[in-house]
């Protein structure tokens, strides 16, 4: 047990995500995807809008939401792709799943670049449906 009371706090914001309202944080999501992305070597192919084939901590985090939520479809939009598809969240509960990039992004000095962790969200195919006239 840590006894340490010179421990700095980390912010945990509550991610919901698709359908629930998970009450884990950002950072312990992450850490449960990694683990389950380094015991799984196969799983299967998870797809962006576009045809861009998911790969790493991502197609695991999007695997486990899958087979969470009871979902079909490998087929994932962003937001902006579901706007071009005419696409609308069925349910207004549902959240997303949230996947994560890292961008090189230069330093003040500008002769150091430092990786950036972002995040964003996808949908599934099935919990989407066509824009109502």
């Amino acid at each position: 047990m840590n006894t340490n009371t010179n421990t700095p706090a980390v912010e945990t914001t509550v991610a919901p995500v698709a359908q629930k309202h998970y009450k884990k944080t950002v950072i312990e999501m992450y850490t449960e995807a990694v683990e389950k992305a380094l015991t799984s070597k196969k799983s299967a192919t998870q797809l962006s809008a576009s045809g861009h084939e998911y790969s790493g901590l991502n197609k695991a985090i999007l695997n486990a939401a899958k087979a969470e939520l009871g979902y079909k479809s490998n087929k994932w939009f962003s937001t902006k792709q579901m706007q071009e598809a005419g696409l609308v969240q069925k349910s207004e509960n549902d959240f997303g799943v949230i996947l994560f990039s890292t961008i090189l992004k230069e330093t003040e000095d500008s002769k150091k670049k430092e990786k950036v962790i972002k995040y964003y969200r996808v949908f599934n195919e099935d919990s989407l449906e066509t824009l109502p006239l």
